[in-house]
């Protein structure tokens, strides 16, 4: 999916919503490793519904993914505090580059930076409904930098594809799922 263009933020706040906090480059992979035992707690309660079912330490791998990618230059990561305590209520990270099922990629183009892949945005179900998913999704879009953007999720996300939509989104291709042989970020 292809995204709309970025403003520059870096923390936002909403009314029933935590701060949310965008870093890049080495400050997001430092707050990425010592958020990651809160990031998997996070992903764990994210992914463990439809259409995902994913156990705990499969979810928590999506951490692991991101872990990897923090070693990019570019890599950002969007943190969402819950309002009521030091907790977290969700996350987004992506980074630089084509997903590997994306055989070449896409054309290029030269009027902008490589592109920024959206890998991973995750709200805990006791979140949702609050704007924590917006947040995330427009703190991530505006730390990319100008740029295009791509991400994948899985078709019968419907209320991710919804976010998605309603921030602009567009569905250009399906391709095979990381169960499918795919790898990810």
């Amino acid at each position: 999916m292809p995204a709309p263009a970025a403003s520059p933020r870096a923390e936002t706040a909403r009314p029933g919503l935590g701060r949310v906090l965008a870093l890049t480059g080495a400050d997001a992979a430092t707050a990425g490793q010592r958020l990651a035992p809160a990031l998997a707690q996070v992903a764990a309660a994210a992914f463990a519904g439809p259409p995902w079912h994913e156990a705990a330490p499969d979810a928590a791998r999506s951490v692991d993914r991101m872990l990897a990618c923090a070693r990019h230059g570019s890599f950002a990561l969007a943190v969402a505090f819950a309002p009521e305590g030091p907790g977290l209520d969700g996350f987004a990270y992506g980074r630089p580059g084509w997903h590997p099922a994306v055989p070449g990629g896409y054309p290029p183009d030269p009027a902008c930076a490589a592109p920024f892949e959206l890998c991973e945005l995750a709200v805990r179900p006791s979140a949702r409904g609050r704007g924590a998913g917006a947040a995330l999704h427009d703190a991530i879009v505006a730390a990319s930098g100008p740029r295009r953007r791509w991400l994948t999720t899985h078709p019968a996300a419907r209320p991710a594809l919804g976010l998605y939509r309603s921030r602009g989104w567009q569905t250009i291709r399906l391709l095979p799922s990381a169960r499918d042989g795919a790898p990810g970020c």
